[in-house]
């Protein structure tokens, strides 16, 4: 039986898994929807298979995900060093970038802003305030269209500084919640990737965290049942968006 080829002319994107129960999750449809090719690093479990720095330019952006470790565990964890130095080289190409939670973090630290703990940790579902920056960025634009705050999930401890010359685009009670670095790297302190199934089991497995932090896991759990399609629409409308942009790239190859 002859089997489909892949297409290696399609766009990839690199995705880097930190952590096997944070995965793409919710943005891979809108990215194969689109055409783009995903591969995925995982560090964890293949260490080895780190794309050598000499070879990124084969890919058309990166998206790096959460994780349990943080930017000040570098020295723990060999992987962070070679993924902060791709985020660098993808900023200083113009590469598209998605960081998302400990990914955002990861590329404040590539564009030189400096780490501080969150004032308070976010934990479940805050409600973000979109600057007026958002409404024409090129990725939050479709998140702006639901008004000037949104509902968004979480699970952190970490924040940074906005990197220098950084857009910011959305924030809670000083938090920086979604910044832009030049035209094509974003990152979004929220989880974005994350859908209805991903979270109640991160509730789930969390409960005594949120109770040590004064939260009630099943007021959370209530409001993942309530949120989760609006949820979902936005993170595929901001999957296609970001998408829109690998494939530009692409073709000014």
């Amino acid at each position: 039986m002859n089997r489909a080829r892949p297409d290696t002319m399609a766009p990839e994107v690199l995705v880097v898994l930190h952590d096997v129960d944070d995965n793409l999750g919710e943005l891979a449809p809108p990215f194969a929807e689109a055409g783009l090719r995903i591969v995925m690093w995982d560090v964890a479990r293949d260490p080895d298979g780190a794309p050598p720095l000499e070879t990124l330019d084969r890919f058309s952006a990166i998206v790096s995900l959460g994780a349990y470790a943080g930017v000040t565990d570098e020295s723990s964890h060999p992987w962070m060093t070679h993924e902060r130095r791709m985020l660098e080289s993808a900023l200083d190409a113009d590469l598209p970038v998605l960081g998302l939670c400990f990914g955002s973090q990861l590329l404040a630290a590539a564009a030189g802003a400096p780490f501080r703990p969150s004032p308070v940790p976010e934990l479940g579902w805050t409600r973000a305030r979109l600057t007026a920056a958002a409404s024409a960025d090129a990725l939050m634009a479709p998140l702006a269209t639901a008004g000037d705050e949104i509902d968004v999930f979480h699970y952190h401890f970490d924040s940074h500084d906005l990197p220098e010359g950084a857009v910011l685009l959305a924030e809670t009670d000083g938090i920086i919640e979604a910044y832009r670095v030049g035209d094509s790297a974003w990152g979004l302190q929220f989880h974005l990737e994350v859908g209805l199934a991903t979270q109640l089991a991160w509730i789930a497995g969390a409960r005594h965290v949120f109770a040590r932090e004064g939260l009630d896991p099943a007021a959370h759990e209530q409001l993942s049942h309530e949120h989760w399609k609006a949820y979902r629409d936005h993170t595929h409308a901001v999957g296609a968006a970001f998408a829109e942009q690998v494939l530009q790239r692409h073709a000014q190859r």
